[in-house]
């Protein structure tokens, strides 16, 4: 193996996967054969959450006989981008990484140098991968990730700033609890008492579960028309990009969201792979 300038190796941490490819540059593509994405129980101990990364990583790492030469990370805050370590507490996510040094981790197992490897916000990168894919550089563009937490942030004139309206102060605690996986969850419960199902994936793809699905859509189309007449139009964006795992199912949504407000929305590409060229574009001013 031997070092090469131009391969870049990028990782997505979610809340519920690590997805990971090898970007070429100049040409600023994901190599053939090198894009791979596993699931991660954040809910987990340590070890079990680090070894479930690690596969994924080194099946990428395997796709070639090039050692990338360097790691662009990109991972939900909050968290130490600097240095690498998780200040994830009470996020329903990655406990048990708390204060842990994920840049000696993935130094240690790919063996490439800690001065290379570089963490950035998860929404930030979306957002820059989803602003080229659009060709949309010259506008003023908000994203929004909607999964197991709410991602925010701002495109313009090449820059990104994390909103992080995630934490911003809403009902009785903060959107997050309302506008994600658990909000919706909660509030299923609340109404049916209890809910056949951990995740909106099975609510989406599973038929008798028609009831649940409509009322969780409701909720959720409502609760994100208050937030986004609230937090986001103040901040007059030309387009609102909408996207994360429980954005794939835009389907029970999107149009209601759409009529509903007077501002221009679009949906991702919902693929990653955009995701790894904006972590290349490294013009992050957070």
């Amino acid at each position: 193996m031997h070092h090469t300038e131009n391969i870049i190796l990028c990782v997505d941490l979610g809340g519920t996967h690590c997805s990971a490819g090898l970007v070429c540059e100049p040409s600023a593509r994901v190599m053939d054969g090198s894009y791979f994405r596993g699931n991660v129980n954040s809910n987990a101990e340590r070890g079990q959450i680090l070894s479930e990364i690690k596969q994924t990583i080194d099946k990428t790492l395997s796709s070639t006989t090039l050692l990338p030469s360097e790691i662009l990370i990109s991972c939900p805050g909050p968290f130490d981008y600097e240095n690498g370590i998780s200040l994830m507490d009470g996020m329903n996510k990655y406990q048990s990484l708390l204060n842990v040094n994920l840049k000696a981790f993935f130094a240690h197992i790919t063996g490439i140098d800690l001065s290379s490897i570089h963490f950035y916000n998860d929404a930030a990168a979306f957002l820059l991968g989803e602003v080229v894919d659009k060709k949309m550089e010259n506008k003023r563009i908000i994203g929004l990730t909607l999964g197991t937490g709410l991602g925010s942030s701002l495109y313009e004139d090449g820059k990104i700033v994390d909103l992080n309206l995630g934490s911003a102060p809403y009902l009785n605690g903060i959107v997050e609890d309302v506008i994600s996986t658990r909000g919706i969850l909660s509030h299923l419960k609340k109404v049916f008492g209890s809910v056949p199902a951990n995740n909106i994936k099975d609510l989406v793809q599973q038929d008798h579960l028609e009831v649940y699905r409509k009322e969780a859509f409701d909720f959720l189309s409502n609760e994100l028309i208050t937030f986004i007449k609230e937090y986001i139009g103040p901040l007059t964006p030309d387009t609102i990009i909408i996207g994360g795992s429980i954005a794939k199912a835009h389907a029970h949504f999107f149009d209601k969201l759409a009529s509903s407000l007077d501002m221009k929305l679009a949906l991702a590409s919902f693929d990653e792979r955009n995701l790894f060229l904006g972590l290349t574009l490294k013009t992050f001013s957070i």
